[in-house]
């Protein structure tokens, strides 16, 4: 029992460093995106246009802000299995 337990507690340290190696790429993507939205809201309104940013309907950059979103959840759902592992490990040592 000490044996599966130290094997649930390592996998859940490598599954949480892994998530959290992972989810770093979108979250930083996703901060770009809206940095870039922000910008161009700015000069919108500096120019006097009142139609805003997503007059269009959806573009690129919110297509992939939602792809991202995904993998962040994804990535994150990795981590909380991680924690689990490791809660389940200490129980069973």
């Amino acid at each position: 029992m000490e044996l599966l337990g130290l094997v649930l507690i390592i996998g859940g340290i490598v599954a949480i460093a892994i998530g959290v190696l992972q989810v770093r790429g979108p979250l930083a993507i996703i901060r770009r995106l809206d940095e870039t939205e922000a910008n161009l809201a700015r000069y919108e309104t500096w120019r006097g246009k009142h139609t805003g940013v997503e007059a269009d309907g959806p573009t690129g950059a919110d297509e992939m802000r939602t792809q991202m979103r995904q993998r962040v959840i994804l990535w994150a759902v990795v981590i909380g299995a991680g924690v689990v592992s490791i809660v389940v490990g200490l129980v069973a040592r």
